[in-house]
């Protein structure tokens, strides 16, 4: 009759050969994520890429494989989850784009102001592809989330865009039917899709979207396209720098 393999303490056999883990959750890794804007990051592609309902803090520390604590010691539910990754994320985009407006000389040519605003609204956001995520399918859902969104980061920040579009028109350089509803879609559903559908974009060809001088090129382009069809007659627009 064949001898059992004597076993260490903690039942290891004795020549030292772990026990293969069981299928299933990943084992948490000590240290793997250390800080609150790691989770952040992590939470904010979660809830992009599956939505508010179905992300749990259990789905994120799976994810991450660190323990429920972890996330548990920052954020106390997932409500306050979320919320604190929409603010790290739209915040940010708001504050660069904020500093952008404040930077804009206030007597200088406004298309060239409405250029610059683009270039950098499309270079911040491609750092944040989930929020193109996020906004579409809360967008299409509508809610208290929306509702969020809504008005701490979009409403205020489409009152600058107002103001610019406003002083274009007022000096006879944009067209007149021009709204903000119709570049704001433009500008974040057409010139962030390379972001926000990065599969999709490397199989259609190109340089990769998200290298730092892909995403410039893309968002001066993008700046010259949409300046080109909005300008009136006469109005030329250099493409690479300003109109």
């Amino acid at each position: 009759m064949a001898r059992k393999p004597l076993l260490r303490r903690g039942g290891e056999p004795a020549s030292g050969r772990s026990r293969p883990r069981r299928a299933g959750r990943p084992k948490a890794l000590a240290g793997a994520v250390r800080s609150r804007a790691e989770i952040l990051d992590a939470a904010l592609e979660a809830f992009g890429a599956i939505g508010y309902e179905a992300m749990s803090v259990r789905e994120l520390t799976r994810r991450l494989g660190v323990s429920h604590n972890l996330v548990h010691h920052y954020f106390r539910s997932k409500a306050l989850l979320w919320q604190a990754a929409i603010d790290h994320a739209f915040g940010t985009v708001s504050a660069e784009l904020a500093e952008a407006f404040r930077a804009a000389p206030a007597q200088g040519d406004v298309l060239a102001s409405l250029r610059q605003a683009m270039v950098i609204f499309l270079t911040v956001t491609a750092r944040f592809p989930a929020n193109g995520h996020i906004i579409v399918r809360e967008g299409a859902l509508g809610g208290a989330r929306l509702d969020y969104i809504y008005t701490h980061y979009v409403a205020p920040n489409l009152e600058p865009w107002r103001a610019l579009i406003g002083q274009a028109q007022g000096e006879g350089k944009i067209r007149a039917d021009i709204d903000i509803r119709t570049l704001f879609f433009l500008l974040t559903d057409g010139g962030a899709g390379p972001y926000t559908s990065q599969a999709l974009a490397q199989r259609i060809g190109g340089p990769d979207p998200l290298r730092p001088e892909a995403i410039r090129a893309h968002a001066e382009l993008v700046a010259d396209l949409l300046l080109r069809g909005i300008v009136t007659a006469g109005q030329g627009v250099q493409g690479g720098g300003a109109p």
